[in-house]
C-alpha cells in the first residue's frame, strides 16, 4: 500500500497530460514558424519569377501574355523588334543583368533621375521594388538563351532604360523626373516609350482629381501631349494603374492622353478586367483603356501589362513603319473587344491574326 501511494504522488495523469499538451503546442508553433518563413522565401521566388504556363506556337514557345496576342503567321515572320528603340520609364532595375529572361538583352544606356548615381544600378537587392524595371523588361522582350522560348516579343530591341520613380515616397517632384527622362530618351531618338509609372495624389499635393483626366489638365499629361504632337511617330505606351478597387478607381496621369496607348490588365479569359486595373473616366470623348493584356500572377498589375503591349508594339513596327496613329488604330481594330468598346478592358486583347489580314 506503501508504494502505491508513493506513485499516485508522484505520477499524477493530469499533470503528464498538460506536459504533453505544451509539448505539441510548442511542436506546432514551431512547425507554423517554419512554414512562414518558408512560405516568405516561396512567394518572394514567385514574385521575383512568376511561374509561367507555356504555348507552343509556330517554330517557338511563348509564355501566356504573348500568346493571347500572337498567331502561327506571325511566329513564321520571326519579329523581334529588331532595329527599334525602346524607351522604359520604371523603378528598380537591379537584376536585370542577372535574371535568365533578361541577361542578353541590348541595353544600350541607363541613367538614375533620381539621384543621378547609377553604380548599383543592375545590382539585385532585396525587396519588391527593386527589381520591379526588371520584370517588365522582362515583359517587353524577355526570352531564355536557346532563343526559343519567349516572354516579350522585342527580344531583339535596343533599350534605354531610366529609372524615375522612388518606391517609398510620392512626390509630385516625380513629374518633372518623368519630364527630364522623357526628354533624355528622345535625345536617343527611340521609337517606344513605355511607362510603367503613373500619378494621381502625391504626399505633398493633393490637388489632382479625376474629373481632370482629360489629358491636358495635370502636368505630366500637359508635357506628354506636346511631346506626342510635335512626334507624330512616336509611340507612348503607359500602364493604367492599378486603382481599380480603390477610391480613385480610374486611370492615373499621363494614361488619360488621347494619344497614349493605355494598357489595362485583364484575366486569363480574355474578357474580364483585374478588378484591381483602373477604370477609364467616362468625361471625355474616347475610350481609355485602349487595349489590355495578361499578366501572370502575383504580378498581375497594369505595370506588367503596358510592357507586354510595347513588345508588341515594337515588333509590328519591325514589321513596317508606320505613324502613330495608323498604329492606335490597328491595335484598337484587332482588338477581341473592338466591336464593343468600354471603359473597363478598351479595346480588348490585341490579336495579330486580324492585323496581318489588315496589311495584307
Amino acid at each position: 500500500m506503501r508504494v502505491t501511494t508513493t506513485l499516485k504522488k508522484y505520477i499524477d495523469p493530469m499533470k503528464i497530460l498538460k506536459t504533453v499538451i505544451k509539448i505539441i503546442g510548442g511542436i506546432l508553433l514551431f512547425s507554423l514558424v517554419i512554414l512562414s518563413i518558408l512560405g516568405y522565401y516561396l512567394t518572394r521566388n514567385d514574385f521575383s519569377d512568376p511561374p509561367e504556363h507555356y504555348v507552343p506556337i509556330g517554330e517557338r514557345v511563348y509564355t501566356t501574355a504573348p500568346a493571347m496576342m500572337i498567331n502561327a503567321l506571325y511566329d513564321s515572320l520571326n519579329l523581334s523588334g529588331r532595329g527599334i528603340k525602346i524607351g522604359v520609364l520604371d523603378t528598380g532595375f537591379g537584376g536585370l543583368r542577372q535574371r535568365s529572361w533578361t541577361k542578353n538583352m541590348h541595353v544600350a544606356a541607363y541613367a538614375n533621375f533620381i539621384d543621378g548615381d547609377t553604380t548599383d544600378f543592375f545590382v539585385q537587392k532585396a525587396g519588391r521594388e527593386r527589381d520591379h524595371g526588371a520584370y517588365s523588361c522582362a515583359c517587353i522582350g524577355g526570352y531564355l538563351s536557346s532563343g526559343d522560348t519567349i516572354k516579350g516579343l522585342a527580344w531583339n530591341a535596343e533599350y534605354y532604360l531610366a529609372q524615375i520613380d522612388d518606391f517609398d515616397t510620392e512626390l509630385r517632384l516625380e513629374e518633372d523626373r518623368m519630364m527630364n527622362a522623357i526628354r533624355w530618351l528622345l535625345s536617343h531618338n527611340v521609337d517606344v516609350i513605355t511607362s510603367s509609372c503613373g500619378y494621381t495624389v502625391f504626399d505633398d499635393y493633393d490637388g489632382y482629381t479625376p474629373t481632370m483626366l482629360d489629358g491636358r489638365s495635370s502636368r505630366i499629361s500637359q508635357f506628354v501631349d506636346s511631346i506626342l504632337q510635335i512626334n507624330p511617330n512616336l509611340i507612348f505606351i503607359q500602364s493604367m494603374g492599378n486603382e481599380g478597387d480603390d477610391s480613385w478607381r480610374y486611370s492615373n496621369f499621363p494614361a488619360d492622353v488621347r494619344e497614349v496607348i493605355s494598357v489595362g490588365a485583364i484575366e486569363s479569359d480574355s474578357t474580364t478586367r483585374v478588378s484591381s486595373s483602373s477604370i477609364g473616366y467616362k468625361g471625355v470623348d474616347y475610350i481609355k483603356p485602349d487595349v489590355c493584356a495578361y499578366a501572370p500572377p502575383p504580378r498581375r498589375g497594369t505595370s506588367y501589362t503596358a510592357p507586354a503591349i510595347a513588345g508588341l508594339c515594337a515588333s509590328l513596327l519591325e514589321y513596317k513603319r508606320m505613324s502613330r496613329i495608323e498604329l492606335i488604330n490597328l491595335l484598337h481594330t484587332s482588338g477581341l473587344n473592338s466591336s464593343a468598346p468600354n471603359h473597363e478592358i478598351g479595346y480588348g486583347v490585341p490579336q495579330t491574326s486580324r492585323m496581318l489580314l489588315q496589311f495584307n
